[in-house]
């Protein structure tokens, strides 16, 4: 998963890396593998919270008259 914003990119790919990057705070790098369970757990959990975030935009872009 990949996410850009004006002042944030977040990249989670389970079982592999995971980079966020801030204007404000710089940039970390860390390996999936390395990370806690926990911090795993809430990783999982925010990519399921974006890709209802991007479900939503489907549906608002593909609602007739939304052009």
């Amino acid at each position: 998963m990949l996410i850009k914003t004006d002042i944030f990119e977040l990249e989670i790919f389970q079982n592999s890396n995971v980079y966020l990057g801030s204007k404000k705070s710089g940039q970390i790098f860390t390996n999936w593998a390395d990370l806690d369970d926990s911090v795993k757990v809430d990783l999982v959990d925010i990519s399921r919270q974006v890709e209802t975030l991007m479900l939503q935009t489907e549906k608002l872009l593909y609602t007739p008259g939304c052009a």
